[in-house]
């Protein structure tokens, strides 16, 4: 049987037929490709945490201060203006800031629960570093040269669950993520000798005494930070020497403001707000991964760096608190921020605030003490402005600002943080500010409902126990030495008084 021979026009849609296919398998090799193309590289991480600081860092602004290694790191990369901690004491900002969950939200924000009483963290709730170790990521808690190893989490947790301690001990065979604190900020202070802070140049907060009692203890706060500003500079070193720079960010903040009176355990800018830096040595990190502008007026708070570290590493279905700023889920600056502080040791202060970019509203349900009243028995050890505000109150020598820190704490205070930066000027007393009040003593309650605050519980007897034996405890030990700071803060004033009078 003979075929006939194919007309010219089915040849023609043959030909069509066969080159459509040939396109067809073409193009689909080519998707196959692009979908092939790698994720990018999972960068290193390396967190850089200081203790008790605010802002008072040259690149913030404060002259006084030398911090050249931390200003150049400011130049390698962005440096935030509002971030801010959210508890103003390290063990409950450090367990907010491992878990990226407010620490009121999951029952561990009481500072120095007894080991018997400490809480487990929720089911689903994880320290970030066991997360990021799922991702393939070496974790390291840095114990060597500058590293204090400090955690201070308020959950039970196994230590062991770092892999690693030293910088060396580090490979870039995979991602890592290391952590260092450093401790020369907490005081006591260390005193620089090489470059001395002249105490006269030194703006005091108005809400201290103008005194040489206050500046000389600001001076070894200054000094302790010029101190760590070498360590920062050996840290990096360190990765240099150990070929640890290249695909990797650094990340350098503090855990809480300044270690000062009305600072440290209150609510306050002095004790919330922290310089935060986020730099590379890497070029192409940089470029990548980091947005172009030096300064970034976004509202942070360091659970953000939790969900960002996380983020970062390609980790973006674990659920956090906060809201990652740099990496593949970018997002917006949040309009509030918000805070709570709890039990610190002897003290209960049971405080909660909101802040805007432009106001601070704070509630504090147990304010039948004055901050300066409200101090630990630690502190009244190590700290000589409450010394020094008691002796001069019994004079009659303090001024309205100051006096405020040895009357009871109002129940509700407001603060246009803009044109009021010490938080003066409580605008919650004033009728033309209630609708302001209101509205943000609305937020705050929402806040409280959406992370279910476990502080505004009422605590169990065990916890009231503890707490009070704690109290009694630390009180009796810290009493020779509360004695012998006040005679010398007693000694100098006196001296001060009789330098007048001649």
């Amino acid at each position: 049987m003979k075929f006939k021979k194919p007309t010219s026009q089915f040849s023609m849609y043959f030909k069509f037929i066969t080159c459509f296919l040939a396109l067809v398998i073409i193009l689909s090799g080519c998707n196959e490709v692009k979908n092939a193309v790698p994720e990018p590289k999972q960068p290193n991480i390396v967190w850089i945490i200081a203790e008790d600081m605010s802002q008072d860092l040259a690149c913030y602004g404060n002259d006084l201060v030398k911090t050249p290694i931390l200003d150049e790191l400011a130049s390698r990369g962005v440096r935030y203006q509002n971030a801010f901690a959210n508890g103003p004491a390290c063990s409950p900002s450090r367990t907010s800031l491992i878990t990226g969950y407010y620490q009121n939200s999951i029952g561990a924000h009481h500072m120095r629960y007894p080991d018997s009483l400490r809480p487990d963290l929720p089911k689903g709730v994880e320290p970030i570093h066991i997360l990021l170790k799922k991702k393939g990521y070496q974790v390291a808690n840095i114990t060597s040269g500058a590293g204090t190893g400090k955690t201070d989490w308020l959950f039970d947790y196994d230590p062991k669950t770092y892999d690693k301690s030293t910088w060396k001990e580090l490979n870039k065979d995979a991602p890592f993520f290391a952590r260092i604190s450093l401790g020369l900020t907490h005081r006591k202070f260390a005193r620089d000798k090489k470059n001395p802070v002249d105490p006269n140049k030194i703006t005091i907060p108005p809400y201290y005494p103008d005194h040489a009692v206050t500046r000389n203890d600001w001076a070894g706060y200054y000094e302790s930070i010029q101190l760590l500003d070498r360590q920062v500079g050996s840290i990096i070193d360190e990765l240099k020497t150990n070929d640890l720079l290249d695909n990797t960010l650094i990340f350098f903040f503090s855990d809480h403001g300044r270690p000062m009176i009305r600072a440290k355990n209150f609510l306050y800018d002095s004790g919330l707000k922290i310089p935060l830096i986020v730099a590379s040595y890497d070029q192409q990190i940089k470029e990548d991964l980091l947005p172009s502008q030096s300064v970034d007026e976004s509202m942070l708070s360091l659970i953000d760096l939790s969900a960002t570290t996380l983020n970062l590493a390609g980790e973006t279905d674990y659920k956090t608190q906060g809201k990652p700023f740099l990496g593949h889920q970018n997002v917006a600056d949040k309009k509030y921020v918000y805070g709570a502080v709890d039990r610190i040791g002897n003290i209960f202060l049971k405080s909660r605030t909101v802040r805007s970019k432009r106001f601070r509203y704070i509630r504090n349900y147990n304010n039948d003490l004055s901050i300066n009243a409200a101090t630990t028995a630690y502190r009244r050890a190590n700290h000589p402005i409450y010394h020094l505000l008691n002796i001069l109150n019994d004079r009659g020598e303090l001024d309205a600002h100051q006096s405020k820190l040895v009357h009871k704490m109002e129940y509700e205070e407001l603060y246009d943080v803009i044109y009021d930066p010490y938080e003066l000027d409580n605008l919650a007393l004033k009728p033309e500010w209630q609708n302001k009040l209101k509205d943000l003593s609305n937020n705050l309650d929402d806040w409280l409902k959406r992370i279910d605050d476990k502080g505004l519980y009422e605590d169990s007897e065990d916890i009231k126990r503890a707490f009070e034996s704690y109290g009694k405890k630390t009180m009796a030990k810290q009493e020779k030495s509360i004695e012998k700071l006040h005679l010398e803060v007693k000694k100098q004033s006196d001296l001060i008084v009789k330098t007048n009078k001649n």
